[in-house]
């Protein structure tokens, strides 16, 4: 029986980024679209290249932790596994919460070459965060901004925090 697909064109995603020396959300159109896998275990599913990636770490961050103030250390992906990541930012009351799971993928680029204070995060959440961080060794992936702010799955209104947790 052939599996059915509801994988969208294009990978849309939450990217902090900077604006003006500031940090800012944006909501990102990831291009180009998925394509149709030829890869041996995967041939026949979407698929989307992501680029050249380096060191990537894995993190295990306690319930509650507070990660402060900071910057992103360098431009990467980051995939949020499990528990609940809450972003805020020291010049605006934009927030976004990231979920772990499938709407646990953001792109970070508010690095301090881009942004003065950086943005602050926060792991409300009653279970660890499991966290993979993923450089990409400065470069942005080619994109169109959808929209200001998080994407609609990152939006507090859109989501109660209890149904995060």
């Amino acid at each position: 029986m052939a599996a059915t697909s509801s994988t969208p064109a294009f990978l849309n995603i939450t990217a902090l980024t900077a604006q003006n020396g500031l940090s800012v959300l944006e909501c990102w159109q990831i291009l180009p679209a998925f394509t149709t896998s030829s890869q041996t275990g995967t041939a026949g599913a979407s698929i989307l290249q992501l680029g050249n990636v380096a060191n990537m770490s894995y993190s295990v961050l306690p319930s509650g932790f507070n990660g402060g103030l900071h910057n992103a250390p360098t431009t990467q992906w980051v995939a949020f596994l499990s528990g609940l990541a809450h972003i805020t930012f020291p010049n605006s009351t934009t927030e976004a919460f990231i979920p772990g799971g499938e709407d646990g993928f953001i792109f970070a680029a508010d690095t301090a070459s881009v942004s003065a204070k950086g943005h602050i995060t926060n792991y409300p959440s009653g279970e660890e965060t499991r966290v993979l961080q993923i450089p990409t060794g400065g470069t942005i992936p080619q994109h169109t901004v959808l929209y200001s702010g998080p994407c609609a799955c990152h939006q507090p209104s859109k989501r109660s925090l209890d149904d995060l947790d």
